[in-house]
């Protein structure tokens, strides 16, 4: 229930949280691989629709994201676990408590600091980390309770640094199956499908990987009815403003919120102008202009002609007109791949079919169309 001073703006998940449960309690898997692209509500789910269910239910709830943790993911993996494990407070009290806290706009911040994921506990610095893993390992058998293990932004364990530490979690999970249920999530399909359908990965054939379930318009009548009720009269919005809003950010419900904040601050200017301003804030917040000046000309090139939907890249014709671009005679065939697999490892493409390519995020492609078009082919 929401009021005008205390809108509740989080858009309730329970029968897909449910689902998710279900499949655990059936046994018919003790492991789910979720794969959307960022901004679409993975983290939101897993923090404040399945975790809470789960605990409901008796679960010990524990929450990683690993992107928080990728300078020394190993550190953080342990960390995290045994913090939460240690703490006396459930999941449920810890959620409540961030809840309680006034926020002053209507930005929801799907990673709210909470103990699962951060680094409170601070160990003697002679601890190596294999000690942290053993004494995680220790903490998890020493728990009473089923465990549900929300692993957030998996496809960092993919990454060549961390490979003792996948192969670490999978033999360890591998005989606690029965008292560790996972869930990973992950915004990159390529790298995520990878490291659960290679076989020279340690995650091989370990959880069925499947796409998330995304938000869709009724996400967007909740928040349209939420915003209403805070908006004079003069500004509602239709539910048909909202659903058309959404489309144009092209579903993305973070996108969606920034638009409604936007539209909130200054309705007399309209939907247009807060959809402009959300993107325009969008492209600035993720620093695409700082990823853009970070990359090899060639890769540049490359992203380039995926935007403009040019297709075979490895062809004799397609790499010639690249080279001219970039003042050469033509780019070698390897020169190519090897910006592809750059590309793959940072995360900006993935592959959905033999030369075919896209982006793994919408908004750096429609930033790079409007910043950095293709010239004339």
């Amino acid at each position: 229930m929401h009021t005008k001073s205390n809108p509740d703006w989080h858009f309730q998940r329970p029968e897909l949280a449910d689902y998710y449960l279900k499949s655990f309690a059936l046994k018919l898997s003790n492991s789910r691989a979720l794969f959307a692209r960022r901004r679409m509500g993975k983290t939101e789910f897993l923090l404040q629709d399945l975790g809470p269910a789960a605990a409901k239910q008796g679960y010990r709830v524990i929450y990683i994201n690993l992107w928080e943790c990728r300078d020394n993911t190993s550190e953080g993996v342990a960390s995290s676990v045994i913090n939460s494990l240690q703490n006396s407070d459930g999941f449920l009290e810890r959620i409540k408590k961030i809840s309680s806290k006034k926020i002053g706009t209507i930005k929801l911040n799907a990673k709210t600091p909470m103990a699962e994921g951060s680094f409170e506990t601070r160990f003697e610095a002679d601890k190596s980390t294999a000690n942290l893993m053993t004494n995680m390992w220790q903490q998890i058998d020493q728990c009473q309770d089923t465990i549900l293990l929300l692993i957030d932004e998996a496809q960092i364990l993919a990454s060549a640094n961390n490979g003792d530490l996948a192969a670490a979690l999978r033999a360890g999970l591998d005989v606690r199956k029965q008292k560790i249920h996972v869930i990973f999530t992950g915004s990159s399909e390529h790298t995520l499908r990878d490291m659960f359908a290679k076989s020279n990965q340690p995650f091989y054939n370990w959880a069925p990987v499947e796409p998330f379930p995304l938000l869709d318009n009724l996400f967007v009548q909740h928040m349209i009815a939420v915003s209403n009720h805070i908006l004079d009269r003069n500004y509602h919005l239709t539910d048909q403003q909202g659903i058309e809003a959404f489309n144009q950010l092209k579903q993305t419900p973070e996108l969606f919120r920034r638009f409604l904040e936007e539209y909130l601050i200054r309705p007399f200017h309209g939907c247009l102008s807060a959809i402009e301003n959300a993107l325009a804030k969008t492209y600035t917040d993720q620093g695409f202009d700082s990823l853009w000046s970070e990359l090899l000309p060639v890769d540049r090139i490359i992203l380039q002609a995926i935007a403009a939907k040019q297709e075979g890249l490895s062809s004799k014709n397609t790499r010639i007109k690249l080279g001219q671009y970039l003042g050469l005679a033509e780019i070698a065939n390897h020169t190519v791949n090897n910006a592809l697999a750059r590309l793959f490892e940072k995360q900006h493409l993935s592959r959905e079919d033999r030369g075919v390519y896209r982006f793994e995020d919408d908004h750096f492609e429609e930033w790079i169309k409007l910043e950095h078009p293709l010239p004339t082919w």
